[in-house]
């Protein structure tokens, strides 16, 4: 009887962390087919936080020579995902366990202007799904949904906000409730809809932070990626602290802030008001709150902001305020001297995977080039010596933005002379964004550790060798002085 109790025991806890398993391995999977896209290597990202828009890397996959692909990731909830498709930044939903049948965008190239233009946005469109028969596809539902909110809000918004008319904005929001009522059972999309609407009355008549605060947001659950629930946060207390910072509360944020360095403090002070009074809810509000600060240095001085925003990382209970921390914290962030590059992980030519790790024990010459630039080439060509005499002590690691993977492998079968390490940036662009890239062609020094020794390197044909060198040597001399300094002190 032992036995038996014991082996329904093993066999209830095996199913439970069978079904645990399951549950935090759900996978969307997009496959799609269209020979403008052939022989691509596309990436695809997600945002990492709304409150930050921090680009994030979901995956990377390689359409085949008819434009063919399929590729499945990690998706626990439904969230919104994007990729990069010629001048086109392309959306879509996905939810947990679902196949999504693409239609692509017709493939229209950057131009050589936007592609080396650092500020340039790509449009943003919406992508289509071929096997998305049912009006219940979430993306049906948003695309349907934005569709009525945006001809309203383009045809009555100014009218209705102008004379703050409640009544033009409640007739719009019957007409929604009956055209979308049914899918209310779908909690992403109603999430959508509501606050979608909620920023309406907001813009409209209901201009009361707090009043709306404590409507919407104190005591309901928090839906970190859905984007108008978020919106609706950003657009109410966005820039508050710094609008506000001489006087009521946002006099006393400030000192929580800066004098205090304290989130304790910060959200001591939130407590007196009832639509804050939810520790996530005030945490959250920080982190607005330390965003914004981070714009304005003249009046939020950055060393205790940081240590304020530190402490939110080091003693949050709640994952997704540890990540918008840190997503804050890197955004705001300017590479200096000594700090560790940026982590990658890129292709070469042969699609050998290389990470910043396998070039570590010599120093390292970073720079981020595309062969479509005449001083890229002309500096290739000043490399090819350089390495040769400097290849004992350096890595010239060039990182290459062709247009496509292709592009880049010919160019590099074509030019066997350029024989340091090229690795494939062009369909990673949040590697330029880490590097703070402006512009091409960039060089950087990095120490054998890994960490940053010069910022904007010279050029090969400006010096660089010279500078190099001096770099060396001071550094040779500098250990050399630690290690006669050890000596004296063992032999003392």
């Amino acid at each position: 009887m032992y036995l038996k109790f014991t082996m329904r025991k093993f066999l209830a806890l095996y199913s439970l962390i069978i079904i645990s398993f399951a549950g935090f391995c759900q996978q969307a999977t997009i496959i799609g087919c269209s020979e403008e896209y052939a022989n691509q290597t596309i990436s695809v990202y997600q945002y990492s936080d709304y409150l930050t828009k921090t680009e994030e890397l979901v995956g990377t996959f390689t359409t085949d020579a008819t434009g063919y692909f399929s590729f499945s990731f990690d998706c626990p909830t439904t969230r919104e995902i994007y990729m990069y498709l010629g001048i086109y930044r392309a959306f879509l939903f996905v939810s947990p366990d679902k196949e999504y049948e693409l239609a692509m965008p017709p493939y229209e190239e950057k131009t050589l202007a936007q592609e080396l233009n650092p500020y340039y946005e790509p449009t943003d469109i919406s992508l289509g799904i071929i096997n998305s028969l049912s009006d219940r596809d979430i993306n049906i539902l948003i695309l349907s949904f934005n569709s009525v909110f945006e001809t309203f809000t383009a045809e009555k918004l100014q009218d209705a906000f102008l004379f703050r008319d409640k009544s033009k904005i409640e007739e719009f929001e019957s007409q929604v409730d009956s055209m979308f009522s049914r899918y209310d059972d779908d909690e992403f999309f109603k999430t959508y809809k509501n606050y979608r609407l909620y920023s309406l009355r907001y813009m409209v008549y209901q201009r009361d932070n707090m009043s709306v605060t404590r409507k919407h947001y104190l005591n309901k659950p928090f839906y970190y990626y859905n984007p108008a629930y978020m919106n609706l946060f950003k657009m109410m207390w966005k820039d508050y602290i710094i609008n506000n910072h001489t006087r009521d509360i946002g006099k006393n944020l400030k000192i929580d802030i800066i004098y205090g360095k304290s989130p304790t403090m910060f959200k001591k002070s939130m407590e007196k008001f009832i639509a804050f009074r939810n520790d996530t809810l005030k945490e959250l509000f920080l982190l607005q709150c330390l965003d914004d600060c981070l714009r304005d240095p003249d009046v939020f001085p950055p060393a205790p902001v940081y240590q304020t925003l530190d402490s939110v990382i080091i003693m949050s209970t709640i994952p997704e305020h540890k990540k918008i921390a840190e997503n804050i914290k890197q955004k705001h962030t300017a590479l200096e001297f000594h700090d560790n590059a940026p982590y990658f992980e890129l292709y070469n030519q042969d699609s050998v995977l290389y990470t910043l790790e396998k070039f570590k024990g010599k120093y390292v010459y970073l720079n981020f080039c595309r062969s479509e630039n005449y001083a890229c080439i002309k500096d290739y060509k000043v490399l090819r010596k350089m390495n040769e005499k400097t290849k004992k002590d350096l890595y010239v690691v060039t990182l290459s933005y062709e247009k496509t993977f292709e592009d880049f492998r010919s160019f590099k079968k074509a030019n066997p002379q350029y024989n340091w390490a090229f690795l494939y940036a062009g369909d990673n662009p949040e590697i330029g964004r880490q590097y703070k890239l402006r512009g091409m062609p960039t060089y950087m020094l990095l120490d054998k550790t890994g960490k940053i020794e010069m910022i904007s390197a010279p050029t090969p044909a400006d010096n660089f060798q010279e500078t190099f060198a001096a770099i060396v040597l001071k550094n040779k001399k500098a250990e050399a002085a630690r290690k006669k300094k050890g000596t004296r002190a063992r032999t003392w």
